[in-house]
């Protein structure tokens, strides 16, 4: 065990060596596994998810060549894989899958950063997102919309040569006044009255508590003394006794039984002598405990006795009553209903801003002061009035992009064909640049990886606005 201690600074020294070699077992682990996984997703001709693997394999060992080349190996492929796209890009396009033909020219521009394919991407996608967008022209109105009103929306174009058409128009906006009452209640001090002092009746309680605790301590002090007294003359006896045998011991003519019955008697005797002298000093203690309680209680019993003699018997409290007191209110609504005509359609959207307060006169016996009524007129309530106007016509034009978002779901579904369908999904991803949901991300992923398989990875809202 000393030399092990010995060793101790030889271990310290040890253990950085040790995490060390711990550390780079850690890190070749995380290496060939790294490795394993790319060469498995090389094999199964997943090129991108074999550079991902690759990559971080080299993070691990940079300087490892066989890693390297590895990687080289899958961005080689991947980059040929992803080249190959461009010319079924273009075939798709002059068969006008203009959705299978943006995605395809996304994935090759977005690996090879080929100038054609970046080209042709960016030219689809204007073609398709212009037909996919809410395209009009906001004829002229007195509600102050105009085709510079919604530029900054995502989904829309407007535009004088747009066919589709936005009207605005409004009814006359209708001032009114509402007035009413209603009864308020509060609490005021209307007098006072005398009670039973609670401290008092507090101060009694707890003098009973005490005096009942002094009781149970004097009651132990006798129990324990008893006790005490008991034990002592339990000593007194076992030390006559031990005497004696020990007198006898002493004698010269005892045979050898007779000196081992001794012997045995006052080992028997020392052995009970030992555990009275334990339970009088145990019991000595209580006594001490209980006489230490007692002076305690006693000192409590005065204090509160003291206490209940400078402390009123009662106590004046004030008395609260309801009182009820009558408030004015009113509101002040100017109200109107906003048309949107798109083409020969018709939505409509009701505008209302309200003012609205109470008031009451002064009420001095609960000490509450005068409320004048404070509302806005007509005049106040009109730039209010216009500012709710135009975000109304702001979310009646976003729910007529939403509305034509789901749209082309719905088409898709209803689509015959599965270059429709793709094209549909598509549009649906493009008329805002929100992302695709999850379900139309999904949809379009399937539908690519089953016809041009896994060599890269096509994530469909990377793809939709990729420039």
């Amino acid at each position: 065990m000393f030399k092990a201690l010995l060793n101790i600074p030889l271990l310290l020294k040890k253990i950085p060596l040790l995490i060390l070699s711990i550390l780079f077992f850690i890190n070749g682990c995380a290496h060939q596994n790294y490795l394993d996984e790319g060469l498995r997703h090389i094999n199964n001709n997943q090129y991108e998810a074999a550079v991902e693997q690759f990559t971080l394999a080299l993070r691990e060992e940079p300087n490892d060549t066989n890693t390297k080349n590895n990687l080289n190996i899958a961005k080689k492929a991947l980059y040929d894989w992803a080249l190959a796209l461009t010319p079924k890009a273009d075939v798709a396009f002059h068969a006008n899958h203009l959705g299978k033909a943006l995605l395809l020219y996304g994935k090759s521009a977005q690996i090879t950063k080929d100038v054609y394919s970046v080209k042709r991407y960016k030219e689809v996608y204007s073609i398709l997102r212009s037909q996919s967008i809410v395209n009009a022209n906001v004829i002229d109105n007195a509600l102050g919309f105009t085709n510079e009103t919604f530029a900054a929306i995502d989904g829309i174009i407007t535009h004088r040569t747009s066919q589709d058409t936005l009207s605005f128009s409004q009814s006359n906006p209708v001032f009114e006044i509402q007035q009413s009452t209603q009864n308020a209640i509060t609490q005021y001090i209307s007098g006072t009255q005398l009670i039973a002092n609670p401290e008092l009746v507090e101060l009694q309680h707890k003098l009973q508590q005490v005096t009942r605790q002094k009781h149970a301590y004097l009651k132990d002090i006798n129990e324990f003394t008893n006790k005490h007294s008991s034990e002592k003359s339990t000593i007194k006896k076992l030390s006559a006794q031990l005497q004696r045998i020990d007198r006898s011991l002493s004698a010269s003519n005892l045979s050898d039984a007779q000196q081992a019955n001794y012997t045995k008697q006052a080992t028997s005797i020392r052995s009970k002598l030992t555990n009275a002298k334990k339970k009088e000093k145990n019991v000595q203690k209580n006594v001490h405990k209980a006489k230490q309680g007692y002076q305690e209680s006693n000192n409590d019993i005065n204090h509160i006795a003291h206490s209940l003699s400078v402390t009123s018997a009662v106590v004046e409290i004030p008395v609260y009553s309801d009182y009820i007191y009558q408030q004015d209110i009113q509101k002040n609504i100017l109200s109107g209903v906003m048309h949107l005509r798109v083409n020969n359609v018709t939505r409509t959207a009701t505008i209302n801003v309200i003012s609205e307060d109470t008031s009451h006169p002064a009420h001095p016996i609960i000490n509450l002061a005068n409320n004048p009524m404070q509302v806005l007129n007509q005049q106040q309530l009109t730039p209010q009035y216009k500012r709710e106007l135009f975000a109304i016509g702001t979310r009646l034009i976003n729910e007529l992009i939403a509305e034509k978002k789901s749209s082309f779901l719905y088409k898709a579904q209803d689509a015959s064909d599965l270059e429709n369908k793709l094209t549909f999904l598509v549009q649906h991803g493009l008329i805002t640049h929100q992302k695709a949901s999850l379900e139309v991300a999904t949809q379009l992923n399937n539908i690519l990886t089953a016809e041009f398989g896994h060599g890269g990875f096509f994530n469909i809202n990377q793809l939709l606005h990729l420039y």
